[in-house]
């Protein structure tokens, strides 16, 4: 379908009336349709509320070590346990969770049953998000709180 198209300029200058400044044909295109966004699929209760009580733990710079592997528990000190328990806790306390859904398929080289998790924390004095790995065993491989979207290393 083809159709004229004017556009029409008026400027103090020009008393003799409106003048055309573009005249030409235009193709009236359908756009291509943009594909419906994949549904997040839903959350396992159990695994948000694991990433609840991850998050609260670690507000509190208290975890339970038999929770994770033995891998991951060996490179999480008290002192850094301390230091992100004193960050996280200026969030204060935590009003809700939105699961933003697996991240597995961003993360091209998992082990066989790992899978990641990606939620929001939403709290009183802001938010953050949950970045939570869990083993083929349901113990936690990989946590991570951020500002942002976490990225897989290149």
């Amino acid at each position: 379908m083809l159709a004229t198209l004017a556009a029409w300029v008026v400027t103090a200058a020009t008393h003799a009336g409106p003048q055309p400044v573009f005249a030409g044909l235009l193709s009236h295109r359908r756009a291509t349709p943009t594909p419906s966004p994949t549904p997040v699929p839903p959350a396992d209760p159990a695994v948000t509320t694991m990433a609840r009580r991850q998050f609260v733990s670690w507000q509190a710079g208290e975890i339970d070590r038999a929770q994770y592997t033995a891998a991951l528990s060996a490179q999480i000190p008290d002192s850094k346990l301390q230091e992100n328990a004193s960050n996280l806790g200026t969030l204060g306390a935590l009003n809700s969770i939105v699961y933003l859904g697996p991240r597995d398929s961003v993360y091209a080289t998992l082990p066989p049953g790992v899978h990641v998790y990606l939620y929001r924390m939403i709290c009183s004095n802001g938010s953050i998000y949950e970045q939570l790995t869990l083993d083929q065993n349901g113990k936690v491989a990989g946590i991570e709180f951020t500002d942002t979207i976490p990225t897989p290393p290149p």
